[in-house]
This record gives C-alpha cells, structure tokens and sequence, in this order.
C-alpha cells in the first residue's frame, strides 16, 4: 500500500473517530438536559456517565 493511501485511510479513520466522539458528547449533553428537568447536578451526572459509556464502547 502505498504512503498515499494509507493517509488518507488514517485520515478518514480520525475523521469518523472525532465524529463519533462529537456526536456521544453532544448526544449525551441533550439527554441529560432533557431527563433532568432543569436539576444541573442530575444533568452532569447523566451527562457523566452516559459519555463514559459511549467511550468505552467506542474504545
């Protein structure tokens, strides 16, 4: 394989990795909003471990 493509193959696979890892972030920030009813603590705790979740299963 040349020099070439394997850039450009690692560039998409950083590309999808920072795509996912924006979505799980903002994703888990709008549930949490959404299921908190406006009590920040229960919102940064959802938020929390929601984003943890998700990066465990993206790593």
């Amino acid at each position: 394989m040349s020099n070439e493509a394997n850039l450009a193959r690692r560039m998409v696979a950083e590309g999808l990795g920072t795509a996912m890892l924006l979505a799980t972030v903002v994703g888990s920030g709008i549930m949490a909003e959404r299921l908190s009813n406006g009590n920040v603590a229960v919102a940064l705790l959802a938020t929390t471990i929601a984003t943890g979740a998700a990066l465990v299963a993206l790593i």
